[in-house]
């Protein structure tokens, strides 16, 4: 992606931050999961954060008509799915990777050991017993 895709589509390709990681921690570092701190800690604080940073990258590559692709796994796929669900007008497309946006404790349109399923089929089919 970072090399013959970017090159090939002539695309900038941008790994942010997510706030409260790396360097990204608005509090000391020692406080800052803590509870009171953690406050900001939240996945819609989260995608605005990268709603803004698509907004000043476009203004700064002088790029405002270029479409924006999300893209990740697991975690990173669940944000970049909810960002193209969320803000169409940011983001043109979503590549969401092993990112089970709809699994959720007591979701009532997943069953609760489906993730377990699929896991253990895909493991079978590379590994089956014989």
């Amino acid at each position: 992606m970072t090399t013959t895709l970017a090159k090939e589509m002539g695309a900038l390709v941008v790994f942010a931050e997510h706030r409260y990681f790396g360097i990204s921690f608005p509090f000391d570092r020692s406080v800052a999961l803590t509870k009171g701190y953690n406050q900001y800690l939240t996945v819609e604080n989260t995608m605005m954060d990268y709603v803004e940073l698509i907004k000043f990258i476009k203004e700064d590559y002088n790029c405002e008509d270029r479409a924006v692709i999300a893209f990740g796994g697991s975690y990173g796929g669940m944000l970049a799915a909810w960002l193209r669900m969320k803000y169409p007008a940011t983001f043109q497309g979503a590549l969401a990777a092993s990112a089970p946006i709809l699994y959720f404790k007591n979701a009532p349109s997943t069953r609760e050991d489906a993730f377990s399923d699929v896991a253990t089929k895909d493991f079978a089919d590379v590994y089956p017993v014989h």
